[in-house]
């Protein structure tokens, strides 16, 4: 019964909220159709309606995809009967499209030049009356004037036909966000009253900006020539959408060709006509414009108008890489909130820029973007929109401002909190090994010097269920190998130079059965004895790995140069700062559970193997430990610090592979030199 009880009051939520979308949307038409309409009625309906809307459907019961865009197609329709009010960048649009089709090309010529112009006609006339700013050329992307321009072939100066390509463009996402979520979370979008209100109602082109993101995230690793080419789109629409860009880093490099081209091909046939594409009227705009700001506001009171963009554009665009950067994979993107964060610091903030965002946060289960559109809708509360001529007219009332920043704020620290305690949950600890079996890896390169004693040293040491000891040979030009095997080791041979090379072959050969792997090199440096140290945690299901740390321990003078030790700070800085983990050292002595080796994928062949190895288990959340190591001078010379070339090489290498790591997918293709007979007996004997 409770169960059947909770169906029924899931499905009088959904209901609910279908009818409460339908009843705003007509209520604002109502109100837009009066003669002299009520800013504040028509906000509050807009406001309400949205924020009860969303409440409802938050938790709804489940329903059929057709429900969902039925009820789309009904709320847009009724929007198509309104007017639109408060708001005028509509006349814009038509105006441009004309433009297209007189001349080729709406930019570099103001509309101002054109009020004396006979050779206009009289129903253009009526539109160029009402253009706003009609001193300054368009702003808007090539993408919009085809857009523009091909709705003025059949709907010339009647305002009806953009409705229905806007109307068009809104049911196409919510169509779209069916394809990849339960129709029970799409409703958060398609039936949101804001979207339909400034998409179909209000005549704001942002829907496309949206349409096109999420077109591309549809597209995906799947189709990266379409991904690339929709998000071009995305930017041929506004400029902000190469926000998202840094995720075509994660697709194959003709993906982000495809953008290029297509960005270049969508600007260059407007700019060969020699009247440029806009971007003198867009600096002049982003450098003057000032319209209900959020966080950019006290940066414009502390360091003024200038300063303030900068600071503003600079903390944004940190913010947003770094939330590139710590993103797993091109699905986990957040791209909802990385727009949010570029609102957040906008010098002008309206509602429809909620449209580039709201298609993306329907897969996250986010509150503060449905709040948003319940709380922007109150920056139509401008001095000119009440007539309150104690306020500018572009100024919002201090009083509507403060409830929108307080009610997006809470949302924003409610997400926080809610994201806290969510990893918190999911904080896991690693199963226990009653029956350890460890393979030891060493990685070898002209070693004869030491690799008999390392060998012999780990043997010694036996630590608890060593099970066999690989030594990789590098292709050593001296008797490495041979005294490797007279030492006891198993040999594998890899002519292929590079350190992370040489570790995948001695993966290739590590017994079946075996559940930790132990790396350390071949040259002394490595203290044997304390091997135990570094498997114990692992064994007691305290770890998935961990990393000798040579800081926490003790470096022999001279065991480590200068450059070493400038590297050895600064890759593990950048790792705590891009991943919020916090490592010591990238030292080659390390041990790790099998099975989490195996979820790593390493795919690195030379230097940038120990960093490779953490970053990646920082991006798979892997416990990771680090245990006192002792550090002593080498045998022989340092492949790497040895040469000014290696240090430039090694150091190179691990920055380029934290880079890659930040915008990149872990690259499924490459698993290492692990068989799939081997990945499947080394799941089966970490079980045990």
């Amino acid at each position: 019964m409770p169960e059947k009880h909770s169906h029924k009051t899931l499905r009088y939520r959904l209901v609910g909220g279908a009818f409460l979308c339908l009843v705003t949307i007509f209520a604002l038409v109502l109100l837009s159709r009066q003669p002299d309409t009520s800013v504040l009625a028509y906000v509050a309906a807009l406001s309400l309606g949205s924020a009860l809307t969303s409440a409802l459907l938050w938790q709804s019961g489940p329903l059929r995809p057709v429900t969902v865009m039925a009820i789309a197609l009904l709320g847009n329709g009724i929007a198509l009967f309104g007017f639109t009010i408060f708001e005028d960048d509509y006349y814009r649009f038509i105006w441009d499209g004309w433009r297209i089709l007189e001349t080729g090309t709406p930019y570099g010529i103001p509309p101002a030049d054109f009020f004396d112009n006979e050779s206009v006609p009289p129903q253009m006339l009526a539109v160029l009356e009402w253009v706003n700013y009609p001193q300054y050329p368009t702003i808007y992307g090539p993408v919009l004037q085809i857009i523009f321009a091909i709705t003025s072939v059949f709907a010339g100066t009647d305002e009806f036909g953009l409705r229905l390509v806007f109307a068009a463009a809104s049911l196409l996402t919510s169509g779209l966000l069916l394809r990849k979520f339960r129709p029970e979370r799409v409703v958060l979008f398609a039936w949101n009253p804001v979207v339909i209100a400034e998409t179909t109602l209000h005549l704001h082109s942002d829907i496309f900006v949206g349409l096109a993101l999420f077109a591309a995230i549809v597209a995906g690793r799947r189709h990266p020539l379409m991904a690339g080419s929709l998000l071009a789109v995305a930017a041929g629409v506004k400029l902000v959408a190469l926000a998202a860009w840094p995720i075509l880093l994660r697709l194959r490099p003709r993906a982000l060709i495809a953008a290029l081209t297509t960005l270049l091909l969508l600007y260059g046939i407007f700019a060969v006509q020699g009247q440029g594409v806009g971007l003198d009227s867009t600096e002049t705009f982003a450098t003057i414009w000032y319209y209900n700001p959020l966080a950019y506001q006290p940066l414009f009171l502390l360091f003024g108008p200038t300063w303030g963009r900068l600071v503003a554009l600079f903390v944004a665009g940190m913010i947003v890489l770094w939330m590139h950067a710590q993103s797993r994979s091109f699905d986990d993107v957040p791209l909802a909130a990385i727009f949010g964060v570029i609102l957040l610091f906008a010098p002008a903030v309206n509602t429809w820029y909620l449209m580039w965002l709201l298609p993306l946060a329907v897969g996250r289960k986010e509150v503060w973007p449905y709040v948003a559109s319940a709380a922007l809708p109150l920056s139509y509360l401008t001095g000119l929109n009440l007539e309150n001529f104690t306020l500018e007219e572009f100024q919002v009332h201090p009083a509507a401002q403060y409830v929108e920043w307080s009610l997006i704020a809470a949302a924003i620290i409610y997400d926080c909190w809610r994201l806290r305690g969510s990893r918190s949950a999911k904080e896991r600890t690693a199963a226990p090994i009653s029956s350890p079996q460890v393979s030891v890896v060493i990685p070898a390169l002209n070693e004869e010097r030491s690799i008999g004693e390392t060998v012999s040293g780990i043997m010694r040491a036996n630590p608890d269920g060593l099970k066999e000891v690989i030594v990789a040979d590098n292709g050593s030009q001296d008797r490495t190998a041979q005294i490797a095997k007279e030492a006891g080791a198993v040999l594998v041979t890899e002519p292929e130079k590079g350190y992370g090379a040489a570790c995948l072959a001695g993966l290739g050969k590590v017994d079946l059965k075996s559940n930790i792997i132990l790396f350390m090199d071949a040259d002394l440096s490595d203290v044997p004895e304390e091997a135990a140290s570094l498997i114990a945690p692992i064994v007691a299901g305290d770890a998935d790995m961990v990393i000798g740390s040579r800081p926490l321990g003790t470096i022999d003078p001279g065991a480590m140069t200068v450059p070493q030790r400038l590297g050895n700070w600064l890759a593990p800085a950048l790792v705590r700062l891009i991943w919020g983990i916090r490592y010591t050292d990238l030292g080659p002595f390390r041990a790790i559970r099998r099975d989490a080796l195996e979820r790593l994928t390493m795919a690195d062949r030379d230097f940038g193997w120990t960093i490779e190895m953490q970053v990646r288990a920082a991006k798979m959340g892997l416990q990771v430990c680090e245990r006192p190591a002792r550090y002593r001078k080498r045998v022989g010379t340092s492949k790497i610090s040895g040469t000014i070339k290696g240090v430039f090489a090694a150091g190179w290498k691990i920055l380029y592979v934290i880079g890659r790591e930040a915008f990149g997918d872990f690259d499924h293709s490459h698993l290492g030199s692990l068989t799939t007979t081997g990945r499947k007996a080394a799941k089966a004997a970490a079980q045990n």
